[in-house]
């Protein structure tokens, strides 16, 4: 295990801010944080020990904490002979919970379930339930175990699960929502957005098309076919939960798409980020951008994968994505916690102004 710890070194250097950035290639988080107005700040220090990559943070302002989830990868991938992917020692990934009692430091990291488990936790949202307790949603899977679950197909396809955060950070009562194909066994469900609006639990469910479910009511659908002006015909998936502003509702939103980079001379799997404002009554989009907001960048560290000899075969994508985001009145500010390339994380804020003004009417 030295060895693979070695080949993945770069993924554990504490590096505030690149002493180099190689030449050609989107800029690194740091400069394009800058170039919009704001600032990226790295979290450094409550880690988990010996993690490869700690990731896909949610950030949500509660009670005078700010409480962050975020994944934690202990392994690195490695790829078999059928090119199939799982992890080195079969460790999936975590999901943990802690306060961010500074902008580069996390206190009282703790797993959100503390059993042993086979499955992969991933991505998860933190949000405020109509009740007024707190809930996380997360990915299940087990797509990259060695175990065997072809008997388990329920879960052979990523699920979103749903789970009241307890006193201790415990994800308990979970449960499998029954919305879309969450249910169906070899289906695919993510990047939900659970939020609460008028006391009631809404679901942001997709961007293309753009559906918001409400329990009890008909599914909402809205024309987002405005937003290829900027995302193209890439998939396209949701970000972050509607927060409101004033009188519209600000969403951050991403796409992914291949590209052949020069200088690693191999394909990357790239993901860009977006936004738009809804009405007040979540009827139609009335502005958007027409540039990304942030595009992953292959000068940010990058974590490699190799098959079972150590050669390198690929790298996990080169994203910069926001899973929550937060207003904060007091000082007319958006704080979005940030994943870069699912290696690092950091926490990005920006003057509310500086956003807005790269939106245009639709």
């Amino acid at each position: 295990m030295s060895t693979q710890l070695t080949r993945y070194s770069t993924a554990l250097k504490y590096v505030q801010h690149p002493v180099q950035v190689r030449a050609g290639g989107p800029p690194t988080v740091y400069q394009q944080a800058e170039e919009i107005g704001g600032k990226f700040t790295r979290i450094f220090w409550g880690l988990p020990e010996g993690s490869i990559g700690n990731f896909s943070p949610s950030l949500i302002n509660r009670d005078g904490h700010r409480l962050i989830s975020w994944r934690s990868q202990p392994e690195p991938f490695i790829f078999r002979h059928d090119q199939k992917y799982f992890y080195y020692n079969n460790t999936p990934t975590e999901v943990y919970v802690g306060e961010l009692t500074a902008e580069d430091t996390i206190s009282g990291a703790k797993k959100i379930r503390s059993t042993p488990h086979r499955l992969s936790y991933e991505d998860a949202r933190l949000f405020n339930g109509p009740d007024g307790d707190l809930y996380i949603q997360f990915i299940t899977s087990s797509y990259a175990s060695k175990w065997d679950a072809s008997k388990h197909k329920m879960i052979n396809a990523p699920k979103v699960c749903v789970g009241k955060l307890d006193e201790f950070g415990q994800a308990q009562d979970c449960i499998y929502p029954p919305a879309g194909h969450n249910l169906q066994p070899g289906k695919a469900e993510k990047n939900w957005c659970f939020f609460t609006d008028e006391d009631k639990l809404r679901l942001l469910y997709s961007t293309m098309p753009l559906v918001i479910k409400t329990p009890g009511e008909p599914d909402k659908q809205i024309d987002s076919s405005c937003l290829k002006a900027v995302c193209g015909e890439h998939p396209t998936f949701n970000s972050t939960a509607p927060i409101k502003i004033g009188d519209e509702w600000l969403v951050f939103f991403h796409w992914k798409f291949m590209a052949y980079d020069l200088q690693l001379q191999r394909g990357i799997l790239f993901y860009s980020l977006g936004m738009y404002t809804l009405d007040e009554k979540m009827t139609k989009i009335t502005r958007r951008c027409t540039e990304p907001l942030f595009v992953g960048s292959t000068n940010d560290d990058l974590i490699w994968w190799t098959d079972v000899t150590g050669n390198p075969v690929s790298t996990q994508p080169a994203c910069i994505l926001p899973f929550s985001a937060e207003y904060v009145e007091e000082d007319d500010t958006i704080e979005l916690p940030l994943g870069v390339n699912d290696s690092f994380m950091g926490l990005f804020k920006c003057p509310l102004v500086h956003l807005l003004g790269l939106l245009q009417t639709v």
